[in-house]
């Protein structure tokens, strides 16, 4: 048995999965030196069961993608993000991340400002520059607006921003 791997469960009352999490020794043993961020995304219904996959990735000193765990979720739901965390955290050894990178959804984002209140919380860039024109309209498109925006986004500390 390797003591070093962690997982949880849990199922409903007709012994259906709901809720799983594991990490291996090697995803724990990571997350202990390159805890700095950690993005966490969702992909939704990409199995047969509609569970969804929700990995913890970081970044090691060669930029590669290191997996710090991942868990299994019936839904997107605060409670289920709340259970996920709890369960990582305790994986990792309660050691908090000094960041997350995260797509929008206002679960993630409650749950971690929940369990996580001093922990810096950014949005995924990505996601942000898909929303731009929709959200901005043709102003998306200026160049003084994107200088303007770039700014913002790229330096968040910036007094533009705050």
């Amino acid at each position: 048995m390797n003591h070093s791997y962690y997982f949880a469960y849990e199922v409903d009352d007709e012994n259906r999965l709901t809720h799983s999490f594991w990490a291996d020794g090697g995803a724990r043993t990571a997350y202990a030196y390159l805890r700095d961020v950690v993005v966490f995304d969702t992909t939704y219904n990409t199995n047969k069961y509609s569970l969804i996959c929700a990995p913890f990735t970081g970044v090691n000193h060669y930029f590669q993608f290191i997996n710090f765990g991942c868990g299994l979720l019936k839904d997107e739901k605060m409670d289920s993000f709340l259970w996920l965390f709890e369960k990582w955290q305790e994986a990792m050894g309660n050691c908090p991340p000094k960041a997350f990178i995260t797509d929008q959804d206002p679960a993630i984002g409650a749950a971690i400002a929940h369990l996580f209140p001093n922990v810096t919380h950014r949005l995924c860039i990505w996601h942000i520059m898909k929303k731009l024109s929709e959200k901005v309209g043709t102003a998306a498109y200026r160049s003084d607006f994107l200088e303007l925006f770039k700014e913002c986004v790229y330096g968040s500390k910036n007094h533009i921003c705050v």
